[in-house]
């Protein structure tokens, strides 16, 4: 099937490199072509993403993300998402890039009035880094911005580094595909544990991407112990969890190379990905 979909913008922790991967073992999991998939702790979509250029129909997605993410991804599952605005909002960006960090600590400043979903996705493509932005109720929180960056003679970068990963046009072009291929999908914005006491279908397969142990700069963290004895005293159903190490006896280590394919051919380097299942 042809892959048209992809995440909006930059972000730490994003799984667009192994998303194939997971999507792979997930659907090993499943019952039948009913399946419900829960992708919990969402982020930037990437799992849910690849679900749908897979072939699986937005509707039987849930998504799931306490911060700005939740925020971005119901309003695109509800058609609520005004691409006008958004539209609006990436014309103000200045063309000069190395304008670009101070219009978006502007931006970051200004009240909101119900456009979180729309302010967040321009603000997280300028964060410095890809880390998490969010907006905690009265300001966003951890914004900071990337300067824009031209290599000297001595410098080992030979490119340039924009302040936007993406381009305001490349954005503008992902995010209105989400606003079409997406539309559908359930996105749950709420605390993790509030939904381990939540029954769902003996037929659904569950994934989860918490913040990895000893990481910084996210907006939530739990617990992810307590989340798996509570979830499954209520749920009988396959959990699959990513983390940077094995974390049970069914744990698959996958590549970081990008390839798609199966779950062989490990990749060695000091950072990791594994997949566990409970």
């Amino acid at each position: 099937m042809t892959r048209s979909l992809r995440v909006p913008c930059s972000y730490q922790g994003g799984k667009q490199r192994i998303a194939s991967q997971v999507v792979e073992i997930l659907f090993d999991a499943c019952q039948d072509e009913h399946t419900r998939f829960y992708d919990l702790c969402c982020g930037s979509g990437a799992i849910s993403i690849e679900l749908v250029n897979q072939g699986v129909d937005p509707s039987r997605i849930t998504m799931l993300d306490i911060s700005s993410w939740g925020a971005f991804w119901q309003a695109i599952g509800s058609g609520a998402f005004d691409i006008g605005y958004f539209r609006r909002m990436l014309d103000e960006i200045p063309e000069n890039k190395r304008e670009v960090k101070e219009h978006m600590s502007d931006l970051a400043k200004r009240p909101l009035n119900g456009e979180e979903a729309e302010i967040f996705p321009l603000l997280q493509a300028a964060s410095f880094g890809g880390k998490q932005i969010w907006y905690d109720g009265e300001k966003w929180c951890n914004a900071c911005f990337r300067d824009y960056w031209e290599p000297t003679e001595t410098s080992v970068r030979r490119s340039p580094a924009n302040p936007m990963q993406p381009s305001p046009k490349e954005l503008y072009r992902r995010i209105a595909l989400l606003v079409d291929g997406m539309q559908g999908v359930d996105c749950l914005r709420m605390d993790i544990h509030e939904f381990s006491n939540l029954p769902i279908s003996k037929n659904s397969v569950v994934y989860v991407d918490p913040p990895y142990r000893g990481t910084t700069g996210y907006a939530y963290g739990f617990d992810l112990e307590s989340f798996i004895d509570r979830f499954h005293t209520i749920n009988d159903v396959p959990l699959f969890v990513s983390e940077g190490l094995p974390l049970s006896e069914q744990s698959i280590q996958l590549r970081l190379g990008g390839a798609k394919g199966g779950i062989t051919g490990l990749r060695s380097g000091k950072r990791q990905e594994w997949l566990s299942r409970f």
